[in-house]
C-alpha cells in the first residue's frame, strides 16, 4: 500500500508540476516539501505545521484538502503504539534492586542528620546580633526621592486591559493566532489582506513566512517578526510581556516590567 509521500509525489509528476513550483507558489521550503513525499515528517516542526503544507501542497495540485488530511490522519493513528504494547513495555521495566533502595535511604538520613547538627551546633556558637535602637530613630521621617525631568503622568508607562492585534499581510504567508487558548485564525493570507484578533491575557502565533506581515498592537506599530520565508512558532504576546514587541517612538520613556 502507497504511503501518503509516495500518492503526494505521484499524482505531482503525472501533472507535470515539479516541486520548485509548488515551493515558489506557497513559500513552503524545498527541504520541507521533500520531507513530506519522503515521508520524514519527523523532520518537519509540528503536527499544526504538517498539516498546514498538506493543505498547500494539495492545493497547489489540485487535489482535495480534507482527502489529503484524512489519508494523514489514518496513517497517524496506524503509527501510534497501541495500549497493549505500552502496558507490555511497563510491565517489563527491571525492577530497581532492594539492596540500592536500601543504599539511598541510609544516605539521605545521613545526610539529614548531619545538618540538623550543624544548625543546631552553629544556632549555639552565634548569638544573633542585637542592633540598638535610638529613640529618635522612630520618630524620624525621611524626605521623599524624587527625580527631576521624569512627570509620572508624562511617562510612557503601558497599563492596557487587552490586546489586539491588527496584522496585514506584505507576502502570502500562512498563520495561526490563539487568543486566550481558543484557536481564531488558520489560514493562508495573500498580499493586501488584514485580520484582527483580540484577546483577554494571551496572544499566541505561529507564522509560516515571519517577513510577510506587518501589524499593531493596541494601536501601536510593533517590531518585525523576523526575515521573508522564515518560519516562526510560538509567538507569545501577553499583557506582562506586550511592550516587548512594540516599537519605541522618538522621546519615549519605556519603564521595564517589574
Amino acid at each position: 500500500m502507497a504511503t501518503l509521500g509516495q500518492d503526494l509525489k505521484r499524482e505531482r509528476e503525472l501533472r507535470g508540476i515539479s516541486l520548485k513550483e509548488i515551493s515558489n507558489s506557497t513559500k513552503i521550503s524545498l527541504k520541507q516539501l521533500e520531507a513530506i513525499e519522503q515521508d520524514r515528517l519527523d523532520d518537519l516542526p509540528g503536527k499544526f505545521f504538517i498539516k498546514a503544507i498538506l493543505k498547500a501542497y494539495a492545493k497547489s495540485i489540485g487535489l482535495e484538502e480534507d482527502t489529503v488530511l484524512n489519508k494523514y490522519y489514518e496513517e497517524s493513528l496506524l503509527q501510534a503504539p497501541s495500549p497493549e504494547s505500552k502496558h507490555h513495555k511497563e510491565k517489563h521495566k527491571p525492577p530497581i534492586p532492594r539492596k540500592i533502595i536500601g543504599i539511598a535511604i541510609l544516605v539521605v538520613i545521613s545526610i539529614s542528620i548531619l545538618i540538623i547538627v550543624y544548625l543546631t551546633s552553629w544556632q549555639k556558637k552565634t548569638p544573633l546580633p542585637q542592633e540598638e535602637i535610638k529613640p529618635w530613630t522612630l520618630s524620624r521621617k525621611e524626605p521623599p526621592i524624587s527625580f527631576p525631568g521624569i512627570n509620572p503622568s508624562e511617562s510612557s508607562v503601558i497599563e492596557e486591559e487587552k490586546l489586539a492585534l491588527e496584522i496585514s499581510f506584505t507576502e502570502e504567508t500562512w498563520l495561526q493566532v490563539y487568543a486566550d487558548g481558543k484557536l481564531e485564525v488558520e489560514d493562508t493570507k495573500m498580499p493586501g489582506e488584514r485580520i484582527s484578533v483580540e484577546a483577554s491575557e494571551e496572544l499566541l502565533i505561529h507564522l509560516g513566512n515571519a517577513g510577510g506581515v506587518a501589524y499593531r498592537l493596541n494601536d501601536r506599530e510593533g517590531k518585525p517578526f523576523g526575515a521573508s520565508g522564515v518560519t516562526v512558532r510560538n509567538i507569545r504576546i501577553t499583557l506582562e510581556n506586550f511592550k516587548d514587541f512594540i516599537l519605541q517612538e522618538p522621546g519615549e520613556i519605556e519603564i521595564p516590567a517589574k
